[in-house]
């Protein structure tokens, strides 16, 4: 680094933190300051309209190609950013699944023309998108999907349904494998297309989950039209692509936003919500703090939060080096979901009986969030392929060892 980088980068860092100031939402930050309700159209356009924002602001798109609308940064001008948007906290991106898997899926996958219709679009958060890959009677069994699609001309007419569709609420695009040759053998007769939202034959419906959103829906195909042109990959290769989604998905996709969530400077290793939270309940004269199990339980959660943060940077560079595989992501995505689902076990432990108390209740803690995230870390293990199935893959394909015949 020459003497000039260092006033370069705290240029920027200033920049940064006066473009936030001047851009985040009146009253952000402040205790009177009230978010749309999770899940609802307000959030999302929010979420979207602040994408748009730092977009245009050149804070985002990193690791993107320039010729499809990505930013060059070097490394640590994208590390000075991220850190003022960590430090302040931003409005949550638009529920879109564009930047996690349609991305990555595009850059691999897509011919030019489809890279340079939805990538701009995509960073620039004016299109959203979901996911149409389970259905009823084939959720982890992907080769086992019903979709068909039968060549009319210069169309597809698309026939099926999906169900636990992610990101369909206000999507305008979407992404699905669909059944185009019958008469293939399995792994051979799929193909994959992104299709219009808006196309004639297209149903949403919500599904409520416990958590009282309706982040998933149910989503039909009734003789859906989609042009030939809007294949991705080949004929026939459709399985292969939709693998391309799910690596992308299990690995978290291509991380060139900010984190929304706001970070305090911390030496705690990610568990700051915890010890808080700890020193703030009490039982029986005494905080959770003082009890020396869970202040160990507490301690691990950091040390495997440093763990993770190595394994994710070994992980980046890989991807960056085109080394990556997908077999690889399974490791770390079985580690945090599990990981997930324990951390939120052991705040309802701390919380006790509070823990029932949800969003709207005056006697909920933080508006109930601390509930909403341990009904949430239910499903945690069941997503973008269950953790069975991605220990199978792990035992095969890293391992060797023989597929188990039940």
């Amino acid at each position: 680094m020459t003497d000039e980088e260092p006033g370069k980068l705290e240029a920027l860092r200033q920049e940064v933190r006066a473009w936030l100031k001047e851009n985040l939402p009146e009253g952000w930050g402040s205790p009177g300051y009230v978010a749309p309700e999770r899940g609802s159209k307000e959030a999302h356009d929010l979420g979207k309209a602040w994408q748009k924002k730092v977009y245009d602001a050149g804070y985002t798109g990193f690791g993107i190609p320039t010729e499809y609308g990505g930013i060059e940064r070097s490394r640590a001008e994208v590390a000075v950013i991220r850190d003022e948007m960590q430090r302040t906290g931003t409005p949550p991106p638009a529920g879109s699944l564009g930047p996690m898997i349609v991305i990555p899926t595009l850059l691999r996958y897509g011919n030019e023309e489809q890279k340079k219709r939805f990538i701009p679009k995509i960073l620039s958060a004016e299109e959203s998108w979901c996911e149409c890959f389970s259905e009823p009677d084939a959720g982890s069994d992907l080769a086992n999907i019903q979709k068909t699609g039968v060549r009319d001309g210069d169309e597809w007419v698309v026939n099926g349904q999906s169900v636990w569709t992610s990101g369909s609420k206000f999507a305008d695009w979407g992404v699905v494998p669909v059944k185009t040759d019958p008469n293939a053998p399995r792994h051979r007769n799929l193909s994959y297309f992104v299709f219009d939202c808006t196309s004639p034959g297209f149903e949403v419906r919500p599904l409520k989950q416990m958590t009282g959103d309706a982040e998933f829906s149910e989503t039909f195909f009734d003789n859906v039209r989609i042009p030939h042109a809007n294949m991705i990959g080949e004929e026939g290769q459709g399985w292969y692509v939709a693998m391309a989604t799910l690596e992308a998905e299990r690995g978290g996709g291509i991380q060139f936003v900010a984190p929304s969530r706001r970070i305090e400077p911390t030496t705690l290793g990610g568990v700051d919500i915890y010890v808080e939270l700890a020193k703030n309940t009490k039982r029986r004269g005494k905080t959770v703090w003082d009890d020396p199990i869970f202040r160990q339980r507490i301690a691990q959660f950091a040390i495997e939060n440093e763990a993770m943060r190595h394994s994710r940077e070994r992980m980046r560079v890989k991807a960056i080096k085109r080394q990556l595989t997908g077999n690889e992501q399974s490791i770390g995505s079985i580690f945090s979901r599990e990981k997930n689902q324990r951390q939120a076990n052991m705040v309802a432990e701390i919380m006790g009986a509070n823990i029932q108390f949800m969003r709207g209740d005056p006697r909920a803690l933080d508006d109930g969030s601390w509930t909403y995230t341990f009904l949430r870390t239910r499903g945690n293990t069941i997503e973008t392929g269950t953790t069975e199935v991605l220990r199978g893959i792990i035992a095969e394909r890293m391992l060797g060892l023989p597929r188990s015949r039940q």
